[in-house]
């Protein structure tokens, strides 16, 4: 029987209007200017790269105790950007009413996002739907943020529920793969940052285009484990 949902938050809910490119470059600075060799990281590379290679860096020239400080000035850049970023988010067509019909049905509404936990409660309180979201675990809240799956598990044991109750919606891979890894439902929103031939070759359940498209697919599944 489906209890919950489980939502994204950039291109899902709200549109954060961030350049990550921007960021990762604000980020590498900062970190060069800590003592790593300059031209080694790239923009191109996800932040979990870098903070392996600042690791190996730093305890190869004996100063490992060096990398986690260095580590959490580069993520304390991102979230200035992010924190930032989220007072002037834009709301999606169609998310509060979705997020209104879903409460309406009894049902439980989480939040599995990677943007930080203090740029999350912004977002969503000066659109005025905090109040929806019975549990919010964003990336600081966990060991291992998505893409690995141990996110979104920590999301359904704070629900309390199994992982056939819920659906996840999503905009992309990062979305797409842990809920498959989970054996838990998908709908691949094409809203932000994936289109619908990239979404649709991840296999999930259902790509929609319009968050009123998500209703139906409540009902259905409601239908079902009645």
């Amino acid at each position: 029987m489906l209890k919950a949902i489980i939502f994204d938050l950039d291109g899902v809910i709200v549109k954060f209007n961030l350049n990550s490119r921007r960021i990762k470059e604000d980020m590498i600075t900062g970190i060069e200017a800590s003592g790593f060799p300059k031209g080694k990281l790239s923009a191109e590379e996800p932040f979990s790269v870098m903070k392996e290679m600042i690791t190996r860096h730093f305890a190869f020239i004996g100063k490992g105790w060096m990398a986690d400080g260095i580590i959490k000035k580069a993520e304390s850049v991102r979230i200035e950007h992010e924190v930032a970023a989220a007072r002037e988010t834009e709301l999606l067509p169609g998310a509060k009413r979705a997020l209104q019909f879903i409460k309406g049905k009894g049902l439980k509404i989480a939040l599995f996002t990677y943007n930080n936990s203090q740029a999350a409660e912004i977002a969503l309180s000066r659109h005025g739907i905090r109040g929806c979201f019975d549990v919010i675990i964003s990336r600081d809240m966990v060991q291992k943020p998505k893409p690995d799956p141990a996110h979104l598990s920590a999301v359904l044991e704070k629900l309390g529920i199994k992982n056939d109750e819920a659906i996840v919606v999503g905009d992309s891979e990062m979305d797409i793969k842990p809920s498959k890894a989970l054996g838990v439902k998908v709908v691949a929103m094409t809203t932000g940052v994936g289109h619908s031939e990239e979404l649709s070759s991840l296999d999930p359940e259902y790509v929609i285009s319009e968050m009123s498209d998500l209703e139906g697919i409540v009902e259905r599944l409601r239908d079902v484990g009645n």
